[in-house]
């Protein structure tokens, strides 16, 4: 399924900045293979849920718990998802909805 993150103004996740999601903004945008992107990064928006995909290309089936790892190939995580409040009230809200 899914990550739950924030998209900035650049149009790139938060996977991609220099910051998380606990701070006053994301920081730098690194998109463009660590530099980056030009674009316009402005204040942390609200979160969203981003679809994710391993590392074999496949999508991942369920919403990764906030601060949770994305998995790589060998299991192990490969960045953290972003785990500030907004982000854990949404997937709070979205675990209810499904039980």
């Amino acid at each position: 399924m899914a990550y739950i993150g924030h998209r900035c103004d650049c149009g790139h996740s938060d996977l991609q900045h220099t910051e998380t999601g606990e701070g006053e903004s994301l920081g730098y945008c690194t998109a463009d293979f660590g530099h980056t992107c030009r674009g316009t990064c402005g204040p942390i928006p609200e979160p969203e849920v981003i679809p994710t995909f391993n590392g074999k290309g496949k999508p991942v089936e369920r919403i990764i718990e906030p601060g949770g790892g994305l998995p790589s190939e060998s299991g192990n995580p490969v960045v953290k998802t972003c785990p500030c409040d907004a982000c854990v009230a949404l997937h709070e809200q979205l675990v209810a909805a499904v039980a």
